[in-house]
């Protein structure tokens, strides 16, 4: 998908960057992070959905630094997928961790299948660093 054909089909809106929003996103990607790992042992299955939305976060900051906004129609997926676009293909095994993630978190919060082990949990803290990292680097 092109980012024409999410303006085609309703799932962003071109916007002016603004940079405080930009930076607000990427600093509370970060304190997201921390908040992940203190909860690790408490509760993985909220850790890993805590660092989820840190990478949502870091997504969003991509999105607003390129132009655009998602709309409320597949808000998450739309996200992960404008993600994985301006990635690229070097990185698309990062942006496959990313939607599997969102498919986890999806789960949890709307089926309450709480099934996550801290092992699992600490890996999705390390792909939100990497992603958070990456996108950092983009931005700048």
């Amino acid at each position: 998908m092109s980012y024409e054909q999410f303006i085609k089909n309703n799932l962003v809106k071109k916007v002016e960057p603004d940079l405080a929003q930009i930076r607000h996103q990427l600093d509370r990607a970060v304190q997201d992070l921390g908040t992940a790992q203190a909860n690790l042992k408490i509760d993985p299955t909220w850790s890993l959905t805590i660092a989820y939305h840190a990478m949502i976060r870091a997504g969003r900051a991509l999105m607003y630094a390129e132009g655009y906004l998602p709309t409320a129609h597949l808000t998450h997926k739309t996200i992960v997928d404008f993600t994985k676009i301006r990635l690229g293909d070097n990185f698309h095994e990062l942006a496959a961790k990313f939607n599997r993630l969102r498919r986890k978190r999806h789960h949890f919060i709307y089926d309450s299948n709480d099934h996550i082990n801290a092992e699992e949990a600490q890996t999705a803290l390390g792909t939100a660093r990497q992603l958070i990292d990456k996108i950092k680097l983009i931005i700048k």
